[in-house]
């Protein structure tokens, strides 16, 4: 599967959000039974990043142990084609539209043993939903302090603000690339999965703050023209502001977060 996705060059769709304000992550509600030779899922994942052009959907589905109500949660692969798959426009805003951010609804689509993933049962998160944890969270941080450094520069090459403002922004963001940087340089060397994961959210949430300080400070650097005269400012001051509704929230990841710099090992 992997040579194929390289070879072909096929894109994969994130279905693990469901749109429940509070549901966690990683307890779906997409639903799988098992039959012979695999699973058959049905539930519906929005949004579901390239509803349109995937051409496979990896997804996080709840499924239910033969002959009890005992759940376990698998990571599956879905041939974008596959028979039961509907797609649905979901996505209202205007901002990040691209991202075919829409709804797919699965009615009892087979799923072969082969594309199912069962993560390690246990409290403590499974080393490889831990390091994808930490690609996500590398990678969403990165893409949004990009938007945000298209706010800024703006601001830095036209010379509207003074030489303090101009290097203001430039620290705040090489700052905050470069706790990127670190924890992408630790990945392969990394003894303990918690450590490296709670080094990913602390730089990703620092990449937040920054965001909140730079765009602010770049969108009114730039004056109320530029504002009402363009529309890239409003685009990119919106656009930079969304990595917070990435999960997990920095509410939601404060208590485990806590409770780790405490001794305790580190649970989302």
């Amino acid at each position: 599967m992997l040579t194929a996705v390289a070879e072909n060059s096929w894109l994969l769709s994130s279905g693990f959000a469901e749109g429940k304000p509070g549901q966690h992550i990683l307890s779906p509600g997409m639903v799988g039974v098992r039959v012979d030779g695999g699973l058959r899922v049905s539930g519906r994942k929005r949004p579901c990043s390239l509803t349109w052009s995937m051409n496979l959907m990896s997804a996080s589905v709840r499924v239910l142990e033969d002959g009890s109500d005992a759940e376990r949660m698998a990571i599956i692969l879905i041939p974008a084609e596959s028979e039961g798959i509907v797609r649905r426009e979901f996505w209202q805003s205007w901002a990040l539209a691209g991202a075919e951010s829409d709804e797919v609804e699965l009615n009892d689509v087979f799923v072969p043993d082969a594309l199912v993933f069962y993560p390690e049962a246990g409290e403590s998160m499974d080393p490889i939903q831990a390091r994808g944890f930490v690609y996500f969270e590398l990678l969403i941080a990165a893409a949004y302090l990009g938007a945000v450094s298209g706010l800024a520069e703006k601001v830095i090459n036209s010379q509207k603000v003074s030489a303090e403002e101009r290097a203001l922004l430039a620290i705040e963001l090489e700052s905050a690339a470069a706790g990127l940087e670190y924890v992408a340089m630790l990945f392969h060397g990394a003894e303990s999965n918690s450590e490296l994961l709670a080094r990913a959210l602390y730089a990703r949430y620092g990449v937040e703050r920054c965001i909140e300080r730079v765009a602010m400070t770049a969108a009114a650097g730039a004056g109320g023209m530029e504002f009402i005269g363009s529309s890239d400012i409003v685009y990119l001051l919106g656009v930079s502001r969304a990595l917070a509704f990435h999960p997990p929230s920095r509410a939601a990841a404060n208590g485990p977060l806590s409770n780790y710099l405490a001794g305790a090992e580190l649970i989302l």
